[in-house]
């Protein structure tokens, strides 16, 4: 049994992805030190009774990606626990950092919290001779489940992360752009008496500077009211002023948001919560960050989704349901791995659960295995495959179900021999333009290879010194100094002759097995660009993977490696790679 997810380092962010679910009669209860301040920080709170799930989060700002350091907890005057951080190196599965070092980490403290009160004392390497990182705290931010026969009975969703929002002027060797991201909770009781409430913790957020948050399609929070400071129809989610966002008062913080809102009138069953950095409000192509009147943050960072539904007319009860298995190292005469994510939407049954797994209908293992805390989980067993097609089903026995017609789920792969991955590079296809068209003649910046590289110097640089949320401040600094010459640490107005382009890269399995899920990594002029997410291959099949990048015109190196980490087995691996000189018009 396994952690369903694990945290590596992506500049573009690492999405949101449930950490907890289930139900209790009882509350969910939040608490926090909020705002950008040196260590060492505390946070004390009370709780009615010992929890039956929680977690500690900490917010700490690293200066840039390649910095490293370290943060200390200690919970309740407990041996502190030390968690190193290695920024863009960095592995551990619950350790989300992107950007340029912005970081919100996860801790388990179900056993260490009780009922009563409680204290949390953060410190990090900040100052340190060892330590190269800024080191000061955004906050720390506590989740607990607790149950209390008093209350009604409340379902809810836990999701972590930590999604990069930025401009392109924040992002790096490749300058896209991050505008969006999203997360969908699932099996909401969107009938009766229920009421609902969502919470979400955002880092890295600047006052004037609108951001938003939707809640299946509608704008949650209320309208800006200063039209000399922002847009007509902006809001301002993100505003370093924590609980506002509904009309409160609210309190200030620096560089960071907790806000809660009432959903209850627009639950349903599938729940879809997306966060926007800003919006082109101006209908010119861009949305602008700086002047009296931006339409967006340069980057801000969703890192925590709580939602929660109560219900007064409802009992406790368990609700199993099993993702779609994945088959992994699925090869004719070799052991295969048969993955199952099982998720309980209700409350935790006393005892184990069997968790079935099936080959062509016919049971070729049974798992028993004590329901998780958090309520996702991984279980996992193996199995010799022959040559062929098959079906793999998973289902979960848990007993005295409210909802049994989720319990089982099921995927169709083909075995035979290892797979052989190879990929091929087409022409670059600039935005707004058809392939093979002659695109319309563009402003080039001066030495792009020349300005690339003293723009990621100059980028270091201001990521190091530059507060986390001073952003408008630093754009206004690199336009200054590398105005026509690095596109890299300037607002998209100012970065001369970069467009859009999209390079399809064609990947082959010429093997004959499926191949599982694997990352193609893409290279622009020897730097690392982009890294896109392939959820798998047939046997004997061809796809097209579409990569964005964001460049100027002219002659470019690319390169592109298909399973750079060697997740899967790989017939031959000389041909995972293809690199050579294309023309982007």
């Amino acid at each position: 049994m396994t952690a369903p997810v694990s945290a590596i380092y992506d500049f573009e962010g690492i999405p949101l992805q449930t950490a907890a679910q289930g139900e209790v009669r009882g509350e969910v209860l939040t608490f926090g030190t909020y705002g950008l301040t040196a260590p060492p920080i505390k946070c004390t709170f009370s709780l009615p009774s010992k929890p039956v799930w929680a977690r500690i989060y900490t917010g700490v700002w690293g200066g840039t990606e390649r910095y490293t350091g370290w943060e200390e907890l200690s919970v309740n005057n407990g041996v502190p626990v030390r968690r190193d951080l290695f920024g863009k190196d960095d592995r551990h599965e619950e350790t989300f950092v992107s950007g340029y070092g912005v970081y919100w980490v996860a801790h388990d403290c179900t056993d260490q919290l009780r009922g009563g009160t409680n204290t949390i004392t953060l410190t990090t390497s900040r100052g340190q001779a060892e330590s190269r990182i800024d080191g000061r705290s955004y906050g720390i931010f506590v989740v607990a489940v607790v149950e209390d026969d008093g209350k009604p009975v409340t379902r809810y969703w836990i999701a972590e992360g930590n999604e990069d929002l930025h401009g392109e002027g924040w992002s790096g060797t490749n300058p896209t752009r991050h505008d969006t991201c999203e997360i969908t909770l699932e099996k909401a009781p969107a009938t009766g008496q229920a009421t609902a409430d969502l919470t979400a913790v955002l880092l890295a957020s600047t006052k004037g500077q609108p951001d938003y948050i939707l809640f299946n399609g509608e704008d949650l929070g209320s309208p800006v009211t200063d039209l000399s400071l922002y847009p007509e129809g902006a809001r301002d989610i993100g505003n370093e002023h924590i609980g506002d966002a509904t009309g409160s008062a609210g309190t200030d913080s620096r560089y960071i948001d907790v806000e809660t809102f009432d959903v209850g009138r627009l639950l349903k069953e599938t729940n879809t919560i997306v966060f926007e950095r800003g919006r082109d409000l101006d209908g010119d192509g861009e949305i602008t960050t700086i002047g009296s009147q931006p339409e967006g943050e340069d980057y801000i960072h969703p890192c925590s989704v709580i939602l929660t539904v109560q219900r007064p007319d409802a009992s406790p009860a368990p609700d199993f349901a099993v993702d779609t298995p994945v088959v992994a190292g699925a090869y004719a005469g070799e052991e295969a791995t048969i993955q199952a994510t099982v998720r309980n939407y209700g409350a935790r049954p006393d005892g184990t659960i069997g968790v079935v797994f099936s080959v062509d209908g016919v049971a070729v293992g049974t798992v028993e295995v004590e329901p998780a805390r958090s309520g996702v989980q991984q279980v996992e067993t193996g199995v010799t495959l022959a040559e062929g097609r098959h079906t793999v089903s998973v289902r979960v026995d848990g007993g005295g179900e409210a909802d049994p017609t989720d319990n089982e789920a099921s995927t169709d792969l083909t075995v035979g021999t290892i797979p052989d991955l190879s990929v091929a590079i087409g022409a670059p296809v600039r935005s707004g333009v058809a392939a093979g068209a002659q695109a319309a003649p563009t402003q080039q910046s001066p030495a792009p290879l020349l300005a690339q590289f003293a723009g990621l110097c100059l980028a270091a640089l201001l990521a190091a010194l530059r507060p986390p949320g001073g952003k408008t401040a630093a754009v206004l600094v690199a336009g200054v100094v590398i105005v026509g010459l690095s596109p890299l640490m300037v607002p998209p107005g100012a970065a001369a002759g970069f467009s859009d382009y999209t390079i399809p890269v064609t990947i082959t399995n010429g093997g004959g097995s499926d191949v599982g899920a694997f990352d193609l990594t893409i290279y622009l002029d020897g730097d690392k660009a982009a890294v896109k997410h392939v959820d798998g291959i047939g046997a004997g099949a061809t796809a097209t993977i579409e990569v964005p990048l964001y460049t100027t015109p002219g002659k470019h190196r690319l390169k592109v490696v298909a399973d750079e980490g060697g997740a899967i087995k790989d017939a031959n691996r000389g041909n995972n790679a293809a690199e050579g000189d294309h023309v982007f018009p």
